[in-house]
């Protein structure tokens, strides 16, 4: 052995073990099983958009999503130590680890799903500049959103495939997990959005409100809409004092 060679000084390795959230095994003779990976692992990749959203847009609404999908996670987490179902391939290398039922990963999709619908839904409620349902405007609206509905259903349902086709979960697991983030999705955002929207004076919207109070005290951005976003974290009437933030509300008018 050379005196050069690098292995020569290291100590021993300790044993290790794989990183299993982001460890995925497939099959390199398919030609779908690399664009399928990349569908399996883009739930995780929500966090890292959500991470960046709430940095540059403020939104209170924002982190409301991202802490509901963490949530979801948790009770994907609980379901799968009550339910104790195996994995279709148990003992088959690195897919047979963990629990299988339900699949978090579709659930993690269901839950955008359910969200998203239900923000497009309400968008007439989220103020929106006027012409919203009249005109040309009105139709350009109604189409964008009906795209950005479509493309989250494809790409919910081809990460939920991909877990059977990288064979990781059994139908039945794919379902259940889609099923349950879907009625997470729909629950959460009834008591996050829909009740603060239209009912205001009830005890979620009071809290709701008190919430947005402080975040905007920091500098975040309060309201229901997810862009145009002035001022930046730090310059809010808690940190700067309320005098100087009407001012400065003032001068940007």
């Amino acid at each position: 052995m050379s005196s050069l060679d690098p292995n020569k000084s290291l100590p021993p390795l300790p044993p290790l073990k794989s990183f299993s959230l982001t460890h995925i095994l497939y099959d390199p003779t398919h030609p779908l099983s690399i664009p399928l990976t990349l569908l399996s692992l883009s739930p995780i990749f929500l966090f890292v958009s959500y991470f960046t959203l709430l940095i540059f847009t403020r939104r209170l609404t924002i982190f409301l999503l991202a802490a509901g999908q963490l949530g979801n996670e948790v009770l994907s987490w609980i379901l799968k130590r009550l339910l104790k179902g195996d994995r279709p391939y148990m003992g088959h290398g690195e897919v047979g680890t963990g629990y299988g039922m339900p699949s978090s990963h579709s659930q993690a999709a269901g839950f955008l799903v359910a969200w998203g619908i239900g923000y497009s839904w309400t968008l007439a409620s989220r103020g929106q500049r006027e012409g919203n349902g009249n005109g040309r405007l009105g139709v350009v609206r109604k189409v964008r959103n009906g795209i950005y509905i479509l493309g989250l259903v494809i790409w919910s349902i081809g990460v939920s495939y991909s877990r059977w086709h990288l064979h990781y979960h059994s139908p039945i697991q794919i379902i259940a997990g889609y099923s349950v983030g879907l009625v997470a999705g729909a629950a959460y955002f009834w008591l996050t959005e829909y009740l603060p929207i239209y009912h205001s004076g009830s005890l979620v919207g009071q809290i709701r409100k008190k919430v947005e109070y402080w975040w905007e005290g920091v500098g975040g951005v309060g309201g229901w809409e997810l862009g145009d976003a002035k001022g930046g974290w730090g310059e809010g009437w808690l940190v700067v004092g309320k005098d100087e933030t009407g001012q400065k509300r003032k001068k940007s008018r």
